[in-house]
């Protein structure tokens, strides 16, 4: 931990773009103002079609002329590392401008966002060489290769709830498959990725490859239609994913990621032996971050037997998620992102609702709110709200509940709590979901897959699977003579 204020007096916010190598101001500029500061930030420079051109003829020309792509593996993975270095030696900086922009708590980005960034570049970067190209030999006078090769300009357009850990899953495998990028963080949180840039450079990452440009939806819409740029990987709304899906269509059909939004079921049975564990599983995957998370677990569905049992528990767990101050390390939930956020929670909870739990709401966040008796198709149930809500459904069967649980447009997350393995793998395997958990939460590594199903996306993000999105199949057949 340090002391926060004297970084904060210290601290340099950069806000321009970052292309070919150098930071350049731009014509337009993007209001910012920090609810955790209470006043106005450096205004971020807007990129519109010319400096989307700019960027994206940046890294064409360095993809083209392979500066980076022909460096060998083995130097690649040294140069990651180095800037896994450089982020840990600025660990201060990057955390304190992410928690003034975003308001999440500076103990969330301190301990656990940054962390799990440097991991995952230090993972990326030493599984690259153990990923394999294939070979087929049909008979004895023919040899088949299957390779992968780079796609070649790739966009990466980021959302604000985690910037850093989200970013570095996308950026990392994309360098090492030899791609050159133009990464879009969010307009609400894009501080700590224009400081990453400088890193990267100082880390050894040629001119050209690693590109940062700065702006709202009209400037992600001008990446995704780019002619030049190959692939597109995207974290954020549904919403937001399907225009994506249709600006890749309307372009020169580029490969598509989406990770997308999510209404995570957590199934509670009658046949889970420890009530009190699952439901302080449940507080921390809900009302962490002000719910500000795409798989937070959204909807309980629990079995009527022991509902009332499992609610005492899941009240008095809840009591821990009071959001205070983000700037200090004792806090556990800081502020929500915006107003406007605010406002469209405050939208929800005034449907005719039974509130369990709702202490006072705050100037920029919300206390842990708990409705019960939620009709299974109603919109509290269906619709993603990212706040710190918890919608409650009961259920008489196992099959009634997996019927609940896959009744949503989004399969994201998942959990089960049942000490019966044959009842937990049965809801498991037929809950529609990319990740399900049995007996825990947000228990998933850099080396586990995550990514929907339905409207929660396409692709994976993570893994050893993952530079199967950054790169594209050939075959090469060769007849022996």
């Amino acid at each position: 931990m340090f002391d926060v204020q004297k970084e904060l007096a210290a601290l340099e916010i950069e806000n321009r773009v970052f292309i070919n190598g150098i930071y350049i101001n731009t014509p337009n500029k993007y209001e910012k103002f920090s609810f955790v500061l209470k006043k106005n930030l450096p205004s971020l420079n807007l990129c519109l079609e010319d400096e989307v051109n700019l960027a994206v003829e940046a890294a064409k020309k360095s993809f083209e002329d392979k500066r980076w792509r022909d460096i060998d593996i083995q130097e690649k993975k040294k140069i990651l590392f180095k800037l896994a270095d450089l982020i840990e030696e600025h660990k201060k900086e990057l955390v304190l401008l992410d928690c003034i922009e975003t308001g999440r708590s500076i103990k969330n980005f301190y301990f656990d966002s940054l962390p799990k960034a440097v991991e995952a570049i230090r993972w990326f970067a030493e599984a690259v060489d153990k990923y394999f190209d294939y070979a087929i030999t049909p008979n004895s006078n023919k040899m088949t290769m299957i390779v992968k090769q780079s796609l070649g300009v790739v966009g990466i357009i980021t959302p604000w709830n985690d910037p850093l850990v989200v970013n570095f899953w996308k950026i990392t495998p994309a360098l090492l498959m030899g791609n050159s990028i133009v990464v879009k963080p969010a307009e609400q949180a894009s501080f700590s990725m224009i400081k990453i840039a400088e890193l990267a450079k100082k880390a050894g990452i040629p001119d050209g490859v690693f590109n940062i440009i700065l702006g709202d939806s009209q400037t992600g819409k001008l990446l995704s239609l780019h002619n030049d740029v190959r692939g597109i990987f995207f974290t954020g709304s549904s919403e937001v994913g399907k225009k994506i899906m249709q600006y890749a269509g309307q372009s020169n059909m580029k490969k598509i990621g989406l990770e997308c939004g999510g209404k995570s079921p957590f199934v509670v049975t009658k046949n889970c032996g420890n009530l009190q564990r699952a439901a302080k599983i449940l507080a921390k995957n809900i009302f962490y971050n002000q719910g500000q998370i795409c798989s937070a677990a959204s909807r309980l569905i629990i079995d009527k037997v022991i509902k009332d049992k499992f609610m005492t528990y899941l009240v008095e767990e809840a009591k821990k998620f009071i959001p205070t101050n983000p700037l200090s390390f004792d806090s556990e939930v800081g502020n929500l992102i915006s107003v406007e956020q605010k406002e469209r929670i405050k939208n929800y909870l005034n449907e005719n609702v039974k509130k369990i739990l709702f202490s006072s709401d705050k100037e920029m966040a919300f206390s842990p709110v708990i409705i019960d008796d939620v009709e299974a198709n109603s919109k509290l149930a269906q619709e993603e709200i990212f706040g710190p809500v918890l919608v409650v459904i009961s259920y008489s069967s196992i099959e009634e509940a997996i019927n609940i649980a896959n009744n949503t447009k989004y399969g994201l997350a998942a959990a089960v709590f049942s000490d019966n393995i044959n009842e937990a793998n049965k809801i498991a395997l037929e809950v529609e979901s990319g990740l399900v958990h049995i007996n825990t939460y947000d228990a998933e590594t850099t080396q586990m897959p995550f990514g929907g199903v339905k409207e929660s996306g396409i692709g994976r993000d993570k893994s050893i699977f993952v530079f199967d999105e950054y790169s594209e199949l050939k075959t090469i057949i060769t007849e022996l003579q």
